[in-house]
């Protein structure tokens, strides 16, 4: 199986220096968003200019000020080039285009999602054959201190993954595999009736977009599906 090309070509990679937290506002579209963009931008300048001003007035308290803000400003910055250097191992030592994924056989496609498992530090097993019962991938997250059953689809962008296949995860994982983190991974997308039962079953969803992100861009799983030991 090719690894793909290391490097920002893959996907649309966000810049490693924007905070995920931040979102560039979306351009408006009547006379009335623009409006309110010029408002906001007044707005801006004068509490910056406000804010100089207070600056030169109270020097005193100002350079103290920077200082801790610019120490503070320091740690979070390498803090996030450290993120994205080992966001850049993970394409290093793993990673596929979303054609090479296209053009994979099905079994292939199960095996590519135990190496990217594998990847993010996730010991995984390919389980995918007769009588599974849904669990293609089973795998024991450290992390989070559970197990994982995942349900991998290869469909073609017509083919939705539907109700119907994500019920069957959410019977089989604990009682078949003893496993309390569900995950269904699809080429393609799902629809409206699978999203709302999984939403209410737990169930995590990887689609074509999520699986950019995790096969390509290398973004860790727990970070595409926005998982933490505190939010599970």
């Amino acid at each position: 199986m090719e690894h793909g090309r290391a490097g920002e070509e893959f996907g649309n990679v966000r810049p490693w220096w924007l905070p995920g937290w931040f979102e560039f506002p979306t351009r408006p579209r009547s006379p009335q968003g623009w409006a309110l963009w010029v408002i906001l931008a007044l707005a801006l300048v004068w509490v910056l200019l406000f804010l100089w001003r207070l600056s030169t007035t109270y020097w005193y308290l100002a350079l103290p000020a920077l200082a801790v803000i610019a120490f503070g400003t320091d740690r979070y910055w390498r803090s996030l080039w450290a993120a994205e250097q080992e966001r850049r191992e993970r394409i290093r030592s793993f990673s596929l285009t979303f054609e090479q994924m296209r053009d994979m056989h099905w079994r292939e496609f199960e095996l590519a999602v135990v190496h990217l498992m594998v990847r993010d530090g996730i010991p995984a097993e390919h389980n995918g054959k007769a009588g599974d019962f849904s669990g293609d991938v089973i795998a024991y997250d450290a992390v989070l201190g559970e197990r994982w059953m995942v349900q991998v689809k290869h469909y073609g962008p017509n083919n939705k993954v539907k109700s119907d296949d994500v019920q069957k995860v959410a019977g089989a994982a604990w009682h078949i595999y003893q496993a309390r983190l569900k995950l269904v991974v699809t080429t393609s997308g799902y629809t409206r009736d699978a999203r709302t039962f999984s939403a209410k079953a737990g169930i995590h969803l990887i689609d074509k977009a999520a699986l950019i992100r995790w096969a390509t861009d290398g973004v860790h799983l727990h970070d595409v599906l926005g998982i933490t030991p505190s939010t599970r």
